[in-house]
């Protein structure tokens, strides 16, 4: 019997394919085959009117995929629908279902949360069918989405000209634009501490004439201060023993906001790396998938993987290192269809495979084993010294922690650690006379902008979305430009805030967190089938409609609103600020005419915009001269000169006739920073650059001159960039990894 697999990916369908062997053809959908046509009324491709029927027609440029794949099916006899174990997966197989023309009694549905021999045969041996209450669900969330993006952005094009809605992605901008103002109205507020050294310990003062201590000012610290004894006595002393567990497995969610924090990683990179380990990588002679499916937000274990664990821990710490079965408290929203994010066999240690990883899979699948190992090991136990001391109704209270049994500290060690320290010497009753005080002034903080990873974590606490979209929110927030990172963290857009404002004018319900939440509680019901998926959708366009009529009648208005500018069309009359989906930009109020000019990297006043006018023609010439280049005195072997320009990563080199050479230089950093500080010398507005290259092109051929060759393989060195600087490493990376220090004599 012939028996076709169809799963979403190539990389996947290689894994698979070897543990099925031979009678079994394994190829891949490439992910999704079908969308909503853009056809009938308003271009939803669903009809309203008909119980919000849908039309679907395949993806651009998979009609031709879609045929060659119907006709290799016909071949076999048995057909294995193996996409992903969630809603999107399901409603991939239904589409592949329908679009192939497999007739029910000839497929069967396959689904498995780790690309493992053992768990692909399991799941081969118990195959199934299409979920269709889960087709369903997502079915209704795409349509929500469709009726959201269309209906709701060409509203808003009106006034933005361009600028899209999202159901999801606008609450998140509503998020971050909140926070951001919140954090520009926020008044710093004074306050002080005072410490007091005694000569084996400090102490914090706590009370003042037994009232818990709040100090707002100089005077109030000076007036506190001149009241203070040197002399005090040992109130109460307390030791207590207490611990610490370590955290449960990842979700997609905590997975993301842990590879944020401690890996720099994007919630797109994160998950893109994450579905190579799960699709499986060559180690040595074999394909395995490391880690069970990355979109989770369940933290249970199986039974016999935490069996395998406590084997691993007995053999590699001993017994004492045992730790129990935790289990998360229930919470809503949470889909437990799957376990955790864990590694697929605990006895993979990140060390013992990391020649067969890339930089970026090895640092985030060490991060997913040793979350999985820790969270199976033993507390981490300490004592806390905790004590108080008196005279005339003023306190001190000091505390100093001391670890007991390292538990999971022995693999993985928190960050925000306790403060650890020597126990002093001291009894209730003992006095003691004070040394000095530590005085200090500071101020409160505003709250901290959203990084990727404490929107992640807010978007999960408020029931926005679902982990498993957060990624794609994100990147569209930054591809729309409706944000821009800062030092890592979120700060809105002009268009970020006008997509807000607009929103929260005409579509409160939309920008309502409560709202969305509830809304994503109810498609989880059409999940279980608890719920029907017209009534829902009927529900909300009936409300949608309302807030349509009320935007129409105010658009004609807001439209009148014109900001113009100090740069004039081809008729001279001034050209008016627009927003679109790829920034500001400005355009002739001539609506035939086509004349427009972006107005991407140019401040502009919110003072101006509010005014009515703004002043961005200078800003415009300069920029427009950085984007011709600027010569300098570098001419290459073919007599082209080299200009500086300005790209996405900052200053570079590019040839005057790059379109028939093709050449562009990079410029070292040190070169880079006099550029910016401008401070590199100017002939007949040349810049001179060619002796800075020269000296430095110099200096690094000595450098390899007196570096040698590789002591490991014998190849030349080449010397590269890092973080902490120049060094050296050999040319025959990656199989040979070798870098050495460049040293300050050289």
């Amino acid at each position: 019997m012939n028996k076709l697999v169809i799963v979403e990916s190539p990389s996947k369908s290689r894994t698979i394919e070897k543990y099925l062997g031979s009678g079994y053809k394994v190829t891949a959908s490439m992910g999704h085959i079908m969308d909503l046509a853009t056809s009938g009324k308003f271009g939803l491709g669903v009809d309203v009117e008909n119980n919000f029927k849908p039309s679907y027609e395949p993806i651009k440029g998979k009609k031709t995929f879609i045929n060659d794949l119907k006709k290799l099916s016909k071949n076999y006899d048995v057909i294995y629908l193996a996409t992903d174990p969630d809603r999107e997966g399901e409603a991939i197989s239904w589409h592949l279902k329908e679009a192939l023309n497999i007739n029910d009694d000839k497929y069967y549905r396959v689904t498995f949360h780790e690309v493992t021999k053992d768990k692909i045969k399991e799941a081969f041996d118990n195959p199934g069918k299409i979920n269709f209450d889960l087709v369903k669900s997502q079915e209704t969330r795409r349509i929500l989405d469709r009726i959201i993006g269309f209906r709701l952005s060409k509203l808003m094009q009106a006034k933005t000209s361009g600028v899209s809605a999202g159901r999801v992605q606008s609450v998140a901008v509503k998020l971050i634009v909140d926070r951001e103002r919140e954090i520009l109205a926020f008044i710093p507020e004074e306050y002080w501490t005072i410490t007091s050294i005694f000569k084996d310990f400090e102490a914090k003062l706590f009370k003042y004439k037994k009232d818990d201590l709040t100090i707002p000012n100089e005077e109030e610290a000076d007036k506190i201060i001149s009241k203070l004894s040197n002399d005090y006595k040992v109130e109460s002393v307390e030791k207590k023993t207490r611990k610490r567990s370590a955290k449960l497995p990842f979700t997609t969610s905590s997975l993301q906001q842990e590879s944020s924090n401690k890996l720099n990683f994007a919630a797109k990179r994160t998950m893109k790396i994450a579905q190579t380990l799960y699709e499986g990588v060559n180690l040595k002679n074999e394909r395995v998938g490391l880690i069970t499916y990355m979109r989770s937000d369940s933290t249970r274990l199986s039974d016999s993987f935490i069996e395998e664990a406590n084997s691993y821990i007995l053999k590699t710490y001993g017994d004492t290192y045992k730790g129990y079965v935790k289990k998360e408290k229930a919470k809503e929203n949470v889909q437990d269809a799957h376990e955790g994010i864990r590694p697929t066999d605990i006895n993979y240690t990140p060390e013992s495979i990391m020649e067969f990883l890339d930089k970026d899979q090895f640092k985030l699948y060490n991060l997913i084993w040793q979350r999985f190992l820790v969270s199976q090991l033993a507390a981490m136990k300490y004592e806390q010294f905790e004590y108080i001391l008196e005279k005339d109704k003023i306190e001190y209270r000091g505390t100093i922690n001391k670890i007991i049994f390292d538990g999971y500290y022995k693999v993985f060690k928190e960050d925000e650690d306790l403060p650890i320290g020597d126990f002093p010497k001291i009894k209730e009753g003992d006095k003691f006379t004070l040394d000095k005080l530590d005085i200090k002034e500071d101020y409160t903080k505003p709250p901290a902008r959203l990084t990727e990873s404490s929107l992640v974590k807010t978007l999960e606490a408020e029931g926005i979305g679902r982990p498993s979209t957060y990624a794609s929110i994100i990147d569209t927030l930054k591809k729309r430009e409706y944000v821009k990172l800062q030092n890592k963290s979120f700060v809105p857009t002009e268009i970020g805030y006008e997509v807000k404002t607009q929103l929260d004018k005409f579509f409160p319900n939309i920008m309502n967190i409560k709202f969305t939440a509830k809304l994503e509680d109810e498609l989880d019901e059409v999940d279980s089938g608890d719920k029907n998926w017209i009534d829902l959708l009927k529900v909300f366009y009936t409300e949608l409609q309302k807030y349509e009529e009320k935007c129409k009648s105010v658009v004609e208005e807001e439209l009148e609103k014109l900001v113009i500018s100090d740069v004039l069309d081809k008729n001279g009359k001034p050209m008016i600020m627009k927003i679109g989906r790829f920034g500001r930009y400005l355009a002739s109020q001539d609506t035939e005419s086509k004349e427009n000019i972006s107005l991407k990297g140019i401040d502009i006043s919110l003072e101006d915009i509010k005014k009515g006018k703004i002043f961005v023609k200078k800003q415009i010439e300069e920029l427009s001269k950085k984007k011709e280049g600027q010569k300098t005195d570098i001419i290459l072997d073919n007599g082209s000169r080299l200009l500086l320009k300005y790209g996405r990563f900052g200053a570079y080199l590019e040839s005057e006739n790059y379109k028939e050479d093709n050449i562009r230089k990079t410029i070292p950093k040190e070169i880079k920073t006099k550029i910016d500080n401008n401070t590199i010398k100017k002939e007949n507005d040349i810049l001179c650059l060619k002796d800075i290259f020269d000296k430095i092109e110099k200096e690094e051929a000595e450098i390899l001159k007196k570096a040698g060759k590789c002591e490991k393989c014998g190849r030349p060195f080449k010397i590269k960039n890092g973080r902490w600087g120049k060094f050296l490493a050999c040319t025959g990376y990656p199989e040979c990894k070798n870098i050495k220090k460049i040293s300050k004599d050289k």
